[in-house]
């Protein structure tokens, strides 16, 4: 169950979540006034309580409701570790700041309201659209509400949308913000422009040697050895374990037997067909092949070449018109069928070949059968491996012990860091799932049992951290050459950064760009239109970036998409698109709810410091299942 939770956490769905977790915090908040006071609600704001009951219950359906998205049933302290308490208490404050607010106001819900509320719930609508009690009793069941329980809830919901549409449902997206998003989204640019590269520097620094010792001095951090691991591993997938499966003759015969349809090749028919404008035309064709005329004679007659008859040798579901299949393998080999309304148009059918079905024979495909049978055999003895294992490492066996004892694949990597890759470099070869095992083997201390990682649908890779070698300052010895490249691409993207200044200022000066590359035997390009975000060829995202914060007509230098080289570019083209509102209304929407709910937040914050908040501890600790000792 931990191996699914982790994998979960890495999905998309969870990821959201936990954006949802923070952004409830930022929006609606929980004050920092905590008392000891013991009564039976976790919280109190203003005059109105958070009973226990209610907030065990909502925690109870938020950890219901993540734990079906996930795929796993999450424990309390699990939901802990993701925050849903915390989550859950600050909306209970938010809404109890609301329906405080509405009780000082006076303000109401009537049941008619409710009860319409209830009805339109496209939810508990059966299928003729409307209002279906047993959708509705369904609901109740699958979320734990009694009906009471639900229409209060209701009434508090409508009461509370309807204080947030007074604050600030009305907000209007102002216009020129709606316009500055679409000019922001849809400006277009473009840039005339020479690349500068290493290439054309008079001649590649070298360094001396004390420059080397002054460089190492100075950016000592950047040449620290990383901190690397050794590991031990056993990885295990049905591959790996599938060449010491024996399958017998009888049980891979057996299998065939069982298998047959798998081995057999489908009926197959050549089928050619001449359509009709009307089934009267296709009757009539069918009356010139009845009284002699050959099927070719009457497609030559129809100006029909063999090659826009013949449908091809097909099996009966490669067939598209059902009809058309139904007639051709219901034919005689060479025989023309009667006039059949296809979904088209009408046509007349003949079969010039059949290939009946073939079954293959055994000695044809046992080798392939066995291989089949002992991967399948392997895939289910993946999980009495894992059993093995587990027990093993319970009792004490190391990862080599416990690979010699049951033949399995055992490797040990000396050193490894957090990019994957060995003291030279390189990346370690054949890690199987290798970023998740790289952060796994990161995120374990020596000597601790780690939980295998699941690799490929059936496999699993054990680990073992068995030595860890703390990240540590090199001396210039050790990291001369690493100095050395570093030193030199530092110097040549001084030098060619100072190369493309040097140009640019020329055309800042009245040179043409064109003229200049020709005087320099550089080749001048062109770039765009581009939108904000887009890159091509040698504009990469830093050039993109520049683009748009330079005027037309300006020139500017920027990074390419080669680090070591820079663009030189002159705006030749701004185009900023037409605006009217009905464009803008696209932006006008999402706007307008961002800032309803910057609006809702304030307010629910400013309330929350009017009323005041408390937050019952001993409470609260006893509804999420802690033992509270009385004092």
């Amino acid at each position: 169950m931990l191996e699914a939770l982790r994998n979960s956490v890495n999905s998309w769905i969870v990821k959201a979540f936990i954006g949802v977790i923070m952004l409830s915090f930022a929006v609606w908040g929980v004050s920092d006034v905590f008392t000891g006071y013991r009564g039976t609600e976790v919280a109190r704001v203003g005059e109105t309580e958070i009973p226990s009951q209610v907030f065990r219950d909502s925690l109870q359906r938020e950890i219901q409701s993540i734990s079906q998205q996930v795929g796993t049933y999450l424990t309390m302290d699990q939901a802990r570790t993701f925050g849903l308490d915390q989550r859950v208490l600050g909306r209970l404050i938010a809404e109890a700041a609301l329906d405080d607010e509405a009780r000082r106001r006076g303000l109401g819900m009537s049941e008619a309201a409710i009860a319409d509320s209830i009805r339109s719930d496209p939810s508990f609508r059966g299928p003729g659209g409307q209002f279906d009690r047993a959708a509705f009793n369904q609901f109740l069941r699958a979320t734990g509400y009694s009906e009471a329980m639900f229409v209060a809830d209701q009434r508090q919901r409508l009461m509370r949308r309807a204080i947030g549409e007074a604050v600030g449902g009305t907000a209007p997206a102002p216009d020129v913000l709606a316009k500055a998003i679409d000019r922001y989204q849809n400006e277009e640019r473009s840039a005339a422009y020479v690349l500068v590269t290493a290439d054309m520097l008079d001649q590649q620094p070298e360094p001396s040697e004390e420059e080397l010792q002054a460089f190492f001095e100075d950016n000592r951090s950047d040449f620290r050895a990383p901190e690397y691991r050794r590991v031990a591993m056993i990885p295990v997938e049905p591959e790996d374990i599938v060449e010491r499966i024996e399958v017998s003759d009888e049980d891979a015969r057996a299998e065939f037997e069982a298998r047959a349809d798998q081995y057999m090749t489908a009926e197959r028919r050549t089928i050619e067909q001449l359509t009709f404008a009307s089934m009267e035309d296709a009757q009539q064709a069918r009356q010139q092949i009845e009284e002699g005329d050959s099927f070719e004679a009457v497609a030559e007659e129809l100006g029909v070449s063999e090659a826009d008859r013949v449908l091809g040798t097909l099996e009966r579901e490669d067939v598209v018109d059902q009809a058309i299949a139904e007639a051709a393998f219901a034919l005689e080999e060479g025989e023309v069928s009667d006039p059949v309304d296809g979904t088209f148009s009408p046509v007349l059918i003949r079969v010039s070949e059949v290939h009946g079905e073939e079954v293959a024979d055994f000695e044809a495909v046992a080798d392939e059968v066995r291989q089949q049978l002992a991967t399948s055999r392997a895939q289910g003895e993946i999980l009495d491996i894992y059993d093995q294992i587990e027990d093993d490492r319970a009792a004490g066996m190391t990862l080599a012990e416990i690979a010699e004892r049951h033949g399995l694949p055992f490797r040990e990597i000396e050193r490894i860091d957090r990019r994957g890759q060995d003291e030279d470099g390189h990346a370690v070869a054949d890690l199987p799932q290798a970023d998740q095992l790289v952060s796994e083997i990161f995120e374990t201390d020596a000597g601790i049992e780690a939980d295998p990682v699941q690799i490929g649908a059936e496999g699993y890779a054990w680990f073992d951290v068995l030595d860890i070698y703390p990240s540590r300052d090199r001396e210039f010895d050790e990291a001369r050459e690493d100095v050395a490249e570093a030193w030199r691409e530092a110097r040549v993207t001084e030098e060619v950064n100072a190369l493309a200044e040097q140009i640019a200022d020329q055309i800042r000066g009245g040179a043409s760009l064109d003229v200049l590359a020709e005087e320099m035997g550089l080749a001048p390009a062109s770039a765009g239109p581009l939108t904000r975000g887009s890159t091509t060829g040698d504009f990469g995202s830093a050039a993109t970036g520049r683009l748009f914060t330079t005027p037309k007509g300006a020139v500017a230098v920027a990074e390419a998409t080669d680090p070591l080289a820079r663009v030189v570019f002159q705006v030749t083209e701004v185009s900023v698109p037409d605006y009217t509102p009905t464009d803008g209304d696209r932006y006008a929407e999402r706007i307008a709810e961002g800032l309803s709910e910057d609006l809702m937040g304030q307010y629910i914050a400013q309330l929350q410091d009017e009323l005041g908040v408390s937050i019952n501890q001993r409470a609260l600790r006893q509804a999420l299942g802690e033992q509270v000792d009385d004092f």
